[in-house]
């Protein structure tokens, strides 16, 4: 394919270094210096590219689902920070017949842990003795706090845990109510992501941990969601990807 990338960060050199091992060109890059605008995409148009992948920052990322949408071309999408606006993007994909995929984290392995997560939480739901808390740690850098990652592990958590019903952020401000889910979160560093799960007794705790040691996951999930997208219509997630 050949594919646009939306955003050059970290993770976007992964892709632009990855991609040409799968057999896929990248035909443009646009970033905050060269942003996307009505011309860039009569260019990507006019190379044929075949999906725009976007790991840029959120105040961008509906601008340019709009754009590809307005173009018939499919987006993956890795940035997070902006599912507040999901709904009205929703609206948007179905009203051009256009395809969208979006997702806190690209990694396969991540999304084998959410399942384990969920797995565990259903064990854990009827031991009330065991409390459960998040947290989470990257780069230094790293913009949404907790990270998008972390919150979909929260709505896991809660999803599965009847006695939990709200993320509580700020722990370290105070006690915690039994029905508070404790997220937290620190910046360091140049850590990749690491996410664990606790769920403490009295007696014994039990942790899960994913450790991202790169991001070439990210990277060849988000192309293997390019992959997948191809002659689909509607809004998917990673879920739908992987399994």
């Amino acid at each position: 394919m050949n594919i646009a990338l939306f955003g050059c960060g970290h993770t976007g050199r992964e892709i632009e270094i990855l991609a040409p091992a799968r057999g896929h060109s990248i035909a443009g890059i646009f970033t905050s210096r060269n942003p996307l605008t009505e011309s860039g995409m009569a260019q990507l148009r006019a190379s044929g590219v075949q999906c725009c992948i976007d790991f840029s920052t959120p105040q961008t990322v509906v601008p340019n689902i709009l754009l590809c949408l307005r173009e018939h071309i499919p987006i993956v999408v890795g940035t997070t920070g902006w599912h507040e606006r999901l709904p009205e993007v929703r609206a948007l994909v179905e009203r051009h017949n256009g395809a969208l995929v979006h997702a806190s984290n690209f990694s396969a392995g991540a999304h084998i842990y959410f399942k384990l997560i969920a797995e565990a939480a259903r064990y854990f739901n009827t031991r009330s003795e065991f409390d459960a808390s998040v947290h989470e740690t990257h780069h230094r850098m790293k913009k949404d706090s907790p990270s998008g990652t972390a919150r979909t592990i929260a709505g896991i958590l809660i999803e599965q845990l009847e006695r939990k019903r709200v993320l509580r952020t700020d722990a370290s401000q105070g006690p915690i109510a039994p029905e508070e889910l404790s997220v937290s979160s620190a910046r360091v560093g140049s850590v990749f992501g690491t996410h664990t799960v606790t769920f403490s007794g009295e007696a014994e705790d039990i942790e899960l941990t994913h450790r991202a040691h790169n991001r070439k996951g990210f990277a060849a999930g988000a192309l293997t969601a390019a992959e997948w997208v191809q002659g689909r219509t509607g809004v998917f997630t990673a879920e739908d990807v992987f399994f």
